[in-house]
């Protein structure tokens, strides 16, 4: 069987037949991607034999994945437009006008009620489409909602749009407000009186910005997105405002900017859209600093700099940690982020406490060149020999004249050579340096003449003792 096919044979046409049942009966409540499909699929009916008659050539065709093409035909399926009969494979047979019936069928009596009440709203529009009253009791029977609160969506719906309101639309607002936990009668009632609520504040945006259409329902949702999901109040709102804006999902794009960038508060909003270009001219600082480039300098912006000004660092400080960073061969700005948190971790963070540290850094690279030159190596000092060198000393407790003093016993040899001497010195207790070299002496005196009688325990003892010969032994004179 093909994917999509007629439920009985058919001519194959130059055209698509569309009957005057479905434009009357089931066009007007279709949304535009279901209508999309429905024809799409009404074409390759009538080619079933073709190669193109296939899931992958309808997605690609309007640009759909396939769960969002299976969610559609199943949509059309409770219309009752068309039977899906596999859905893995899927496989669609296209009803004939004579044999469209929802899918699911209802009790008259049990939505008697809900009818009545459901037509007084549209006292001069007849529904004539029956499948609107089944997308209501779908949508009742689906999300468990109270007929009664759906009928208070749909008088809500009447009164602010008018009787000409769609039924998709509708379905529309009530999926949403389910989504926000609204369905039970009280629970809508009191969501319509915030929105009424909301009215006042909206009029007052719509002046700032200039906008001078009517609120609508979107703007009214917008509104809700910004105060409850968001967390904005009025004075932010009202400092994320501009007079040439003249529409609300403007301010939208602007407020979802100033929220992905932490800008909460009204002063918050208004230093963020402030600094806005100073962020940006930064951005362009530190890339250059880097010695990198990107073409779209937004997500640089919003993931490092915005949020490293947040956290106290100035333009300038962030500057001179790109400067570090180029100088060690840290290019990447996810590198950077990282010294970053470890400066903010440690309240390195002005100005002055920036270049302070990067003076001490300067000042302690001079000391571990000398060491390396003792050693015989004239290669530039690393991070890990920084690392090293700030354990020796601000760990360990080792002076500097310690160390060279230690390295001064090394020559020839890789800078862990005096990492090694450095830890028997830390076990013996030894810090002076004008002992390093006598310490070393009499251990390699000691080592050479020990011999196993000497030893005044058994070798199953060994192990227990704290810096033996053996331990010496095995560091390089």
């Amino acid at each position: 069987m093909p994917f999509c096919c007629f439920e009985s044979d058919t001519d194959n046409n130059n055209f698509v037949m569309i009957d005057n049942t479905f434009i009357t009966s089931f066009m007007p409540e279709m949304n535009d991607k279901e209508l999309k499909v429905y024809l799409y699929g009404l074409y390759m009916c009538s080619y079933p034999l073709s190669k193109d008659n296939t899931m992958d050539h309808i997605k690609d065709a309007l640009n759909l994945d396939e769960n969002e093409l299976v969610d559609i035909f199943s949509s059309l399926e409770q219309m009752g437009l068309v039977d899906v009969c596999s859905y893995d494979p899927i496989q669609v047979q296209y009803k004939r006008g004579d044999n469209r019936t929802a899918s699911k069928q209802y009790k008259k009596e049990k939505y008697a009620d809900f009818n009545i009440q459901l037509e007084s709203y549209f006292p001069s529009k007849m529904i004539v489409n029956p499948n609107q009253y089944t997308q209501y009791y779908d949508f009742i029977e689906t999300t468990n909602i109270q007929p009664e609160a759906l009928l208070l969506i749909i008088k809500h719906c009447v009164e602010t749009k008018g009787s000409k309101v769609s039924g998709n639309y509708i379905l529309q607002v009530a999926r949403s407000w389910v989504s926000e936990g609204v369905r039970s009668v009280d629970q809508i009632e009191a969501h319509i009186r915030q929105r009424e609520r909301n009215a006042g504040n909206l009029k007052e945006i719509a002046v700032a910005i200039g906008k001078t259409s009517q609120i609508s329902e979107e703007d009214k949702d917008l509104y809700t997105k910004w105060s409850n999901n968001w967390g904005y109040d009025m004075p932010a709102i009202l400092a994320a405002c501009k007079k040439s804006f003249k529409s609300m999902t403007k301010l939208d794009a602007v407020l979802d900017d100033c929220f992905r960038n932490g800008a909460i508060s009204a002063l918050e909003v208004e230093n963020y859209l402030k600094n806005k270009k100073k962020l940006t001219e930064n951005a362009i600082q530190i890339i250059k600093e880097l010695g990198t480039y990107y073409d779209n300098l937004a997500p640089v912006v919003e993931e490092y700099v915005s949020p490293w000004q947040q956290k106290g660092f100035s333009s300038d400080g962030l500057v001179m940690i790109a400067k570090y960073c180029f100088r060690n061969s840290l290019k990447r700005l996810s590198d950077m982020d990282n010294l970053v948190d470890q400066f903010f971790n440690m309240g390195i963070i002005s100005d002055n406490a920036l270049q302070n540290h990067f003076n001490q850094i300067q000042k302690d690279d001079e000391k571990i060149k000398a060491i390396l030159e003792v050693l015989g190596s004239s290669r530039v000092v690393t991070i890990n020999d920084r690392d090293m060198y700030n354990i020796w000393t601000n760990v360990w407790g080792f002076t500097y004249d310690t160390i060279y003093e230690v390295a001064k016993l090394s020559v020839g040899k890789a800078i862990g050579e005096c990492a090694k001497k450095l830890s028997v010195l830390k076990s013996a207790g030894i810090f002076n340096a004008d002992a390093v070299e006598t310490f070393f002496s009499n251990s390699k005196i000691k080592s050479t003449k020990f011999t196993e009688s000497d030893r005044p325990f058994n070798q199953d003892t060994a192990n227990l003792t704290t810096i033996d010969d053996e331990e010496l032994g095995n560091v390089e004179m």
